[in-house]
C-alpha cells in the first residue's frame, strides 16, 4: 500500500470508526486519492478525497446520521477538509460505463445526490492511482476511463470556466479582481489550475496541483517561472515572496493564464 501520512490515517481511521459504529453492516469499501495518493498531501491545505462503497442504499435515517459523522469530523479535524462520496456496492461493481448517482459530503456538510462519471478526473485518478484502505482492491472495479471524453470535458473547462474566471478577475470591481490583488489562495487557483490541465493535454494524465507546477517550470518559457513559483510557494511553505508588487504579480498571474489557455487550444487546432 503507498504511504499514508500520519495525519490522514488519524481521519480517515475515525471516520471508518464513526461509520462502523453507528451504521453497523453498512460501509463495503473504502478509498482514498486526490492529493493523498499522488503524495502531495499537505496539511492545512489538501482536502482528503475519499471513496466509500456501502452496502445498502442509504434511508433517510442513515443519512441523518452521516451528516452527524461528518459535522462531527470537520469540528474535530478543523484543518481538514473531507470531499467525497458515498457508492452503492451494487452500482460500482456492475458499472462499465456511464454514471451512477451517489452521496457527497464536503467539508462537514451533505452537497446532496451527484452522480459519479467513469470519464471524469475523479474516476481516472480513483482508477489508477487510489489507495484501498478497506475491502477489495480498486483493479477490481469493472470500469474503463475513455480519456478522449475526458480531455474533451477538459478542453471546455478551460475555455469556458477558466475564460470567464480570468474575465471575472479583469473586472472592476469585483471581489474576484480584488481577491487576485492580495490573496495568495487566488493566484494559486487559478495558476496552477490551468497548469493541471496543461499536463493532462500534453501528458494524458492527471497529477497534483504542485506536480501540475513542477512541470510548468519543466516545460513552459522561463517568463513564467516567477508567478510559477509565487503559486506554488504557500504548498512548500516558503514565507518570502517572490514579489514585491501584488499589482505585478496579479498582472503576470493573468498573463500566465491567458498563455497556458492560448497554448492549450494549439494543441487542438
Amino acid at each position: 500500500m503507498k504511504c499514508i501520512p500520519e495525519k490522514v490515517k488519524e481521519v480517515v481511521d475515525e471516520h471508518i470508526k464513526e461509520i462502523e459504529s453507528r451504521l453497523p453492516k453498512f460501509l463495503e469499501a473504502y478509498y482514498i486519492y486526490g492529493s493523498v495518493s499522488f503524495g502531495a498531501f499537505d496539511y492545512g491545505n489538501s482536502d482528503i478525497d475519499f471513496i466509500a462503497v456501502i452496502k445498502r442504499k442509504a434511508t433517510e435515517t442513515e443519512i441523518e446520521s452521516l451528516k452527524t459523522i461528518h459535522g462531527a469530523l470537520q469540528r474535530k479535524f478543523k484543518k481538514t477538509i473531507m470531499d467525497g462520496l458515498y457508492l452503492l456496492k451494487d452500482d460500482i461493481v456492475s458499472l462499465s460505463n456511464g454514471e451512477i448517482s451517489c452521496l457527497r459530503f464536503n467539508d462537514g456538510v451533505f452537497q446532496g445526490i451527484k452522480m459519479f462519471d467513469t470519464s471524469s478526473v475523479d474516476a481516472f485518478v480513483l482508477k489508477k492511482y487510489g489507495i484501498t484502505v478497506k475491502g477489495n482492491e480498486i483493479v477490481n472495479f469493472n470500469y474503463t476511463v475513455d480519456f478522449d471524453i475526458l480531455i474533451s470535458k477538459m478542453k471546455d473547462n478551460i475555455n469556458t470556466y477558466w475564460q470567464n474566471w480570468a474575465a471575472a478577475c479583469r473586472r472592476f470591481p469585483s471581489i474576484r479582481y480584488i481577491s487576485l490583488s492580495i490573496s495568495l489562495k487566488t493566484i494559486e487557483w487559478g495558476v496552477l489550475g490551468v497548469s493541471r490541465l496543461y499536463f493532462t493535454f500534453l501528458e494524458r494524465d492527471i497529477t497534483s496541483k504542485v506536480g501540475a507546477g513542477e512541470y510548468a517550470l519543466r516545460t513552459v518559457p522561463q517568463r513564467w517561472h516567477k508567478i510559477i513559483k509565487e503559486a506554488m510557494r504557500l504548498r512548500k511553505n516558503i514565507k518570502k515572496s517572490y514579489y514585491s508588487s501584488v499589482f505585478q504579480r496579479r498582472s503576470d498571474a493573468l498573463a500566465y493564464i491567458d498563455f497556458i489557455i492560448q497554448e492549450s487550444n494549439k494543441l487542438f487546432d
